[in-house]
């Protein structure tokens, strides 16, 4: 082969090398956008579901324990005209809800409960591979280490990401922002070799920008997140729905409640 071909193969490998490079640093940001997209989303919508259960679930779930009584004295009053035994009745009463009871039972227990503060999971899955990780990108995204004030905000954004993943072992969120960290310029590698390095790290890139945005749209379409899109909207015209629909539930249960009086009155009545 001629010189001139050798130093026209040279190139084009450079060139090729040099594309790919190119290709994973914009792919590579894509996926910190994204990563950081994805964790925003779910911090904005546990902090709605959060102020969601705090005004409406407790009048949820009196409501429940109030038709759940209203359905048991109707049944008590029903045996009773059909002049069922006293220790009958409650028998049946038991059997027919007692799965109703142990669910509403189980419900209250957990609202009752405070909030018990995140456990230290245990350092049993993959430690040393996690650790590694952490170095790492607490090393490459460490904000005291920007060039310009853009990227220190960039990475203000993910130190505080990857410190909660490493927190919770989320190994996956890791790798993610891992990637694209081949090394182009081994000497032990030819050409061919570096560039399938870079073209694994490109693909598994598109992969995890893929699944990322994947998360978007599920928690975009989830229950929670179209309620607090909602809730948002008409806050926007000044109506406030939480209140709103905590207003409504709360006039349920008080009418529940009469209507449960009544019942357990005409019980005790006809004793």
């Amino acid at each position: 082969m001629k010189p001139d071909a050798l130093v026209h193969i040279d190139n084009l490998d450079e060139k090729q090398i040099a594309q790919l490079l190119d290709a994973i640093e914009v792919k590579q940001a894509e996926v910190e956008e994204l990563t950081v997209a994805v964790d925003t989303l779910k911090s904005e919508v546990d902090l709605f579901q959060r102020r969601y259960n705090a005004h409406i679930s407790g009048y949820y779930l009196e409501l429940d324990k109030v038709e759940l009584e209203t359905k048991e004295y109707r049944l008590r009053l029903q045996l009773r005209r059909e002049q069922v035994s006293e220790e009958e009745i409650e028998a049946r009463v038991e059997s027919c809800f007692r799965a109703s009871r142990e669910r509403i039972d189980a419900y209250e227990e957990v609202d009752a409960s405070e909030p018990a503060p995140p456990e230290d999971k245990p350092t049993n899955a993959k430690p040393k591979h996690l650790q590694s990780l952490y170095r790492k990108l607490a090393k490459r995204y460490h904000p005291d280490k920007a060039a310009d004030a853009e990227e220190q905000q960039r990475r203000e954004q993910l130190m505080p990401l990857i410190n909660r993943a490493y927190h919770e072992q989320d190994v996956q969120t890791l790798e993610r922002l891992n990637l694209g960290e081949t090394e182009p310029d081994d000497i032990n590698k030819t050409a061919i070799e570096k560039r399938a390095a870079l073209q694994v790290e490109l693909r598994q890139l598109n992969r995890a920008a893929s699944e990322l945005r994947l998360e978007i749209n599920r928690l975009k379409t989830g229950r929670t997140y179209q309620l607090k899109q909602q809730v948002e909207q008409a806050k926007e015209i000044g109506r406030d729905l939480i209140t709103g629909l905590a207003k409504d539930l709360e006039r349920r249960v008080k009418a529940s409640r009469s209507h449960l009086a009544r019942l357990i009155n005409m019980w005790h009545r006809a004793e």
